[in-house]
């Protein structure tokens, strides 16, 4: 295990569930701010999910609602839709290098719960495509969101976040 991802795994051991869950939904509903794929979240409307990650022993519930993936911790009721794997294995997933059919048939992320539901969060996963463009002009506006998208193309943060994805997950 790297040494970045086995800082990572203690600092989710030592920070409450609750806490992760909290600034993940936070930062869900931000980032996904105008991105076409929020679109596609009526299907689940109400629907709870959970997420858990195998080798910290983290579990974050979330509910959707209004196109949001919401905070849930405090639920005590069954995800319709529950995720696991290992750190790496999301990390995988999160960063672009592994595609979630292959984690997902090659068992290293599984899905309990409603069939139908748990596959459409796959596609839905599959599917995801960052539009910053869109997303800037969700938070600044048109005029900036247009100035600024060029530039921000330019430095293809997304090959820089992919490449970092492969570093942390490198053994050494």
């Amino acid at each position: 295990m790297s040494f970045a991802l086995k800082s990572l795994s203690h600092f989710l051991r030592f920070i409450p569930d609750k806490v992760h869950t909290h600034l993940i939904s936070r930062l869900g509903v931000h980032i996904m701010k105008g991105q076409a794929i929020t679109s596609r979240l009526d299907f689940m409307e109400g629907k709870r999910l959970q997420l858990t990650i195998k080798d910290t022993g983290n579990c974050w519930k979330f509910i959707i609602r209004d196109h949001q993936l919401i905070d849930d911790a405090r639920s005590n009721t069954v995800a319709d839709v529950h995720i696991q794997g290992d750190l790496k294995t999301f990390l995988l997933l999160a960063t672009g290098n592994e595609d979630p059919d292959s984690l997902f048939f090659s068992r290293h992320l599984s899905i309990e719960g409603n069939t139908e539901d748990g596959l459409y969060i796959k596609n839905l996963i599959d599917a995801m495509d960052f539009n910053t463009h869109v997303y800037l002009k969700s938070i600044l506006g048109q005029t900036l969101a247009s100035r600024i998208t060029p530039l921000i193309e330019r430095l293809d943060i997304g090959k820089h976040f992919h490449s970092l994805g492969k570093r942390l997950l490198v053994k050494h």
